[in-house]
């Protein structure tokens, strides 16, 4: 019969929120400098540099600014559930959207590997939201 393992949920919470975002830290921090050092990175969004960066500023603030939430979150395993739930929704609905634009063309497959650890991290939150209500 296979061993159990116990783990540490706390512990757990705190290293994967921590980890998710020191992720969201670097991806907004690279992608609100590398258009500054040479726009032909964004070729690995689709075939054509983006009109403006006007929106996607905007969005890599907001991913900066969900880095912050999950450290926050990452401090204490017993509060911040809104916070976790909308992480949940911000990872999957991340993932959704690159899918979409894969499918039709207008991203590359880098672009999906990107968007496909928001989905693991999604998936990882709501299993630990779960898990931490099943324990109160």
């Amino acid at each position: 019969m296979p061993e159990v393992i116990h783990v540490d949920r706390g512990k757990h919470h705190r290293v994967m929120f921590l980890i998710a975002a020191l992720w969201n830290w670097i991806l907004a921090v690279t992608f609100l400098l590398l258009p500054r050092i040479d726009i032909d990175y964004f070729l690995l969004s689709g075939m054509e540099a983006p009109p403006t960066l006007l929106w996607f500023d905007s969005f890599m603030g907001l991913v900066f600014a969900f880095g912050v939430g999950f450290y926050i979150v990452s401090r204490s395993t017993k509060e911040n559930h809104g916070v976790i739930e909308m992480a949940i929704f911000e990872k999957i609905w991340v993932f959704i959207v690159g899918l979409c634009y894969f499918v039709v063309g207008q991203a590359s497959a880098l672009l999906l590997l990107v968007v496909s650890v928001d989905l693991v991290f999604g998936l990882l939150f709501l299993e630990d939201l779960m898990a931490i209500r099943r324990a109160q």
